[in-house]
């Protein structure tokens, strides 16, 4: 990678590009078409004429087609020395650079096309990204937010323009970007991956300001066991809360983060205890009478596990968790058309996890609906096999900016 900074986390960039680059450049000019058949020779290999100028253009859109980008980026390049001022082509070599993973010499052309004509959304956008992968972050910086001025509706250039902004620390500003990135784009797991770091950071950030004030105050021991929690130190975590809650007893949220903290190490009976302080404090927290319902639930006591999640899910009415939790509930004291309608909330609020369509299949069974536990039983095999799908495309490569470390 053409970057003087080999070790720094921001300037490190994925070797490999997938599906997703290729994809966004279908989506914006290149169109490219099927592959031709397997053992065929293509057609760009024989008898050109160079002093024709669409013989050029004709056997660069073949070698697209046949994704050899480097062949494309020869026949543009021969097609600029007769006419270096057309836009469109400089464009289109610099997508033919980028696909080749040649990003530092796809930038040139996009810059000049872009100096020809500055409405190129598509040149900059593409320009942004290259400068990215050099570990150019400032030119980035300029040239997404140029693209965004011509083209402000677009999530990829938000998603990029969100990743330089934290690789140039700017932590709280790529926040706010990267969370305009559309729920659904092919952005939108990592952007989320991202806007985690981001406001990991930020916090860090805070704490080593709040630190300077005052190091033993309860935020700056709050904020340090956040930290720590992050980094997967959770018998550290718990001990800066104790802390915080030493200075100020009445700190909401602090327990059930403790509390949170014993459940993912499977301490049950202390997370218990950690959610029942919380609720002492703030009765009215989603969260803590949930993980409560379901402390019950699994220790066979159905009433109070109950109790607790008809009010998770009436304080977060999105609760998918909640919903699920108390249908499994409902079904332990056999009362089947409450717990039906409890999971179909679930299923109403995730469509796409099959676990919610596990359990209407074994509520279907129970209840002799064998029609309806087959219909549940198909919609689950289609959503495992999306599942298995979406991660082969995902392995073989995506939209992967350097993540931060």
């Amino acid at each position: 990678m053409a970057t003087g900074d080999q070790g720094n986390p921001f300037t490190r960039v994925m070797q490999s590009l997938g599906r997703s680059d290729v994809y966004l450049c279908l989506v914006f000019m290149l169109a490219i078409l099927a592959r031709p058949a397997l053992g065929a020779a293509p057609a760009y290999w024989q008898h050109s004429n160079p002093a024709d100028d669409q013989h050029w253009l004709a056997q660069a859109k073949e070698a697209e087609t046949a994704r050899d980008f480097d062949r494309a980026a020869q026949c543009y390049t021969r097609f600029l020395k007769e006419h270096p001022e057309r836009t469109d082509i400089l464009q289109r070599l610099g997508l033919a650079y980028y696909l080749s993973n040649r990003f530092a010499d796809a930038i040139p052309p996009l810059e000049r096309a872009l100096e020809l004509n500055p409405s190129l959304w598509g040149a900059a956008l593409f320009l942004g990204i290259s400068d990215y992968r050099t570990g150019r972050f400032d030119s980035a910086l300029a040239s997404l937010q140029n693209a965004l001025r011509t083209k402000p509706d677009l999530s990829e250039a938000r998603f990029w323009l969100g990743s330089t902004l934290l690789a140039l620390g700017k932590n709280e500003d790529a926040a706010l970007q990267l969370e305009t990135v559309p729920t659904g784009s092919p952005e939108r797991i990592e952007a989320d991956y991202l806007l985690a770091q981001a406001y990991r950071k930020a916090a860090e950030s805070f704490y080593a300001q709040i630190e300077k004030l005052d190091a033993d105050s309860y935020r700056a021991h709050q904020l340090e066991a956040e930290s720590l929690a992050w980094r997967g130190e959770l018998q550290k975590a718990i001990l800066e809360y104790r802390k915080a809650l030493q200075r100020k007893p009445d700190l909401e949220g602090a327990h059930r983060e403790i509390a949170d903290l014993y459940w993912e190490q499977g301490a049950f009976d202390r997370a218990k205890n950690e959610y029942e302080i919380e609720l002492r404090l703030l009765p009215l927290d989603d969260h803590s009478h949930q993980r409560l319902g379901e402390c019950w639930l699994a220790q066979g006591d159905t009433a109070r596990a109950i109790e607790h999640l008809e009010l998770a899910v009436k304080l977060n009415s999105e609760s998918i968790e909640g919903y699920r939790a108390l249908g499994q509930a409902w079904m332990v004291r056999s009362d089947f058309a409450k717990a039906e309608s409890s999971l179909k909330a679930a299923v109403q609020r995730a469509p796409s996890d099959p676990i919610n369509h596990r359990l209407l299949l074994e509520l279907y069974r129970q209840t002799g609906r064998r029609d309806l536990a087959d219909r549940e039983h198909e919609l689950i095999q289609k959503l495992t096999a999306n599942r298995k799908d979406a991660g082969s495309r995902e392995s073989e490569g995506g939209i992967r900016p350097a993540r931060p470390e």
